[in-house]
């Protein structure tokens, strides 16, 4: 059984797996702030940190529609990131600072998607479920009202 949590950020949107990803997302940031926050700059931490994120949630919404997929990815990386930031991370990458960043970036992504598929099989959802739901899993609030709730 899944409780569907609406996110606030910039857009507003809602789907179930959120609180599934969100303590690894919370582990994640922190870990990636401990390792590499005195050796890289901002931009590429939070590269990083989008990269995991994408990783993170790949197995369960990347044969999916993919502006969905960015959707979630968006949400969860706004949970640590404020949208000028997470906006940044998401559309571009940084300018390296140090040889083995886009190493650590593969790495990341894959030890995610890794963790990811195990969610996944672990909560009983799926491809095909993340998939089908589109937009009907995603949704934002319609009137003011709603959203004040």
């Amino acid at each position: 059984m899944f409780v569907v949590v609406t996110i606030r950020c910039s857009m507003d949107i809602q789907f179930p797996e959120f609180e599934i990803f969100a303590p690894k997302i919370e582990v994640a940031w922190t870990a990636l702030q401990d390792r590499y926050a005195s050796r890289l700059s901002g931009a590429e931490v939070d590269y990083l940190f989008a990269c995991l994120v994408f990783g993170l949630t790949s197995p369960a919404y990347g044969e999916g529609e993919p502006l969905f997929h960015f959707d979630v990815c968006r949400a969860l990386v706004t949970m640590k990131l404020p949208p000028d930031r997470a906006d940044a991370a998401l559309y571009s990458v940084p300018v390296s600072t140090q040889p083995w960043v886009d190493t650590v970036r593969e790495q990341l992504e894959s030890q995610a998607a890794k963790m990811g598929h195990a969610l996944q099989q672990a909560h009983n959802f799926n491809d095909d479920a993340a998939a089908d739901a589109g937009s009907s899993a995603l949704s934002r609030p319609v009137d003011n009202q709603e959203k004040a709730a």
